[in-house]
């Protein structure tokens, strides 16, 4: 199961890239394009900390989600 993991989140991190990509080509916008590549991202993260266990791990995945809401946030807000 270990050697599957560390299989996916190389991956699921490449898999993200393309989506974003897709995303952005297909008229998506570039804020959603970097929401659905940090989802991924997140994803990764979360796949690495279910067999890591480390307390660098869950730092990781952690800062990944505060990077994630604040980007997201940030796109939410209008310029004045």
């Amino acid at each position: 199961m270990a050697e599957l993991i560390r299989t996916a989140v190389p991956l699921v991190g490449v898999m993200g890239l393309a989506a974003a990509l897709a995303f952005l080509l297909l008229g998506g916008g570039p804020k959603a394009a970097m929401a659905v590549l940090l989802d991924f991202l997140l994803a990764a993260g979360l796949l690495r900390l279910s067999q890591a266990q480390t307390w660098a791990a869950i730092l990781v995945a952690a800062v990944t989600m505060v990077i994630r809401k604040v980007v997201v946030a940030g796109f939410l807000l209008r310029p004045r």
